[in-house]
């Protein structure tokens, strides 16, 4: 996955908008905190701000400098969480809007132990099960009339399903909740086209682009009376939230 940091900020700045509401959940004991995934690093600033001394990761180079332009007083390193390799450890492993691009669950679980102090929290939220669920079917089904076989990229768990494996991992369930969270996106009549060039964007690629401009205004039909909203799209989120323990 290839990011606009700038285009990120602009059109996609609902991610880090709404996971606001997470950093609410931060215990005020604690010091050390570990943002995964930091993006361009606005809630790792806000973190700051509250008084944690933080650290903001993201396997993206791109979005890292970025960060750091945007935020020059605030901690960020291009790492990827699951090959990071350190000696330090924190009070909290914080993340947000990350966790559905990671397949491999039991390895970001462990590493994530391994850096918790004893005690120590992990709080994070992502996509659930059907989150997005309408435009991925939709855009499978158009992969699937151009005879390219379509695998959702994304991890999105159940509730059960994702409590059992952290307790596998081992974690103490304080809190794990998912909800539905209908999402407005930018750019009026083009917000979902934008929406899908930049989270499907390896899947476009394998496409010219007429097919590209084919997939992208047939979805536009398609799902315009599920999710158009006179002015805008509303995309239609789902949400996992998890506030554990180790």
């Amino acid at each position: 996955m290839k990011w606009n940091a700038q285009r990120y900020e602009k059109q996609h700045d609902f991610v880090f908008k709404y996971g606001e509401g997470l950093l609410t959940l931060l215990p005020q004991t604690a010091h050390t905190v570990l943002d995964v995934g930091c993006g361009t690093g606005d809630l790792t600033d806000q973190i700051r701000q509250k008084g944690f001394d933080v650290l903001g990761i993201d396997q993206s180079a791109i979005m890292v400098d970025e960060a750091k332009r945007l935020y020059p007083n605030t901690k960020f390193q291009h790492q990827d969480i699951l090959t990071a390799t350190s000696s330090a450890t924190y009070d909290v492993v914080f993340s947000n809007a990350v966790f559905h691009w990671i397949n491999d669950q039991d390895r970001l679980l462990d590493q994530i132990h391994n850096l918790l102090n004893p005690g120590g929290y992990l709080i994070c939220e992502f996509g659930g099960h059907n989150n997005v669920a309408a435009i991925c079917n939709a855009f499978g089904q158009e992969l699937e009339y151009l005879g390219i076989n379509y695998q959702n990229p994304f991890f999105f768990p159940e509730t059960t399903s994702y409590k059992q494996l952290l307790i596998e991992h081992g974690f103490q369930v304080l809190d794990i909740t998912d909800y539905d969270r209908p999402t407005v996106l930018h750019d009026g009549i083009d917000g979902l086209a934008n929406w899908i060039k930049q989270f499907f964007q390896a899947d476009l690629a394998r496409l010219n682009e007429q097919q590209q401009a084919t997939v992208l205004k047939n979805m536009t039909v398609k799902l315009q009376d599920q999710l158009w909203r006179e002015d805008h799209w509303e995309a239609d989120y789902r949400r996992l939230r998890v506030v554990a323990r180790v």
